[in-house]
């Protein structure tokens, strides 16, 4: 399976808020990607995504993967 979902809780979104990313968005991305144990993250914008426990791809290096 490629793509999986995953319900957020308000767990996730407080241990988001811990990370104090300047974008929350990507915090509460990281930290459901960190829960569901993915491979990656796919992203245009790799670089918010340095302190990531799930590494970070671009669209076009992950269907280099695939």
């Amino acid at each position: 399976m490629i793509f999986e979902f995953v319900e957020l809780s308000p767990l996730d979104l407080s241990k988001a808020a811990t990370l104090k990313w300047t974008d929350f968005e990507d915090a509460v991305q990281s930290v459901l990607a960190e829960k569901i144990k993915a491979d990656f993250i796919v992203t245009r914008n790799i670089r918010d995504f340095k302190k990531s426990k799930v590494m970070a791809l671009t669209p076009s290096e992950c269907i280099a993967r695939i």
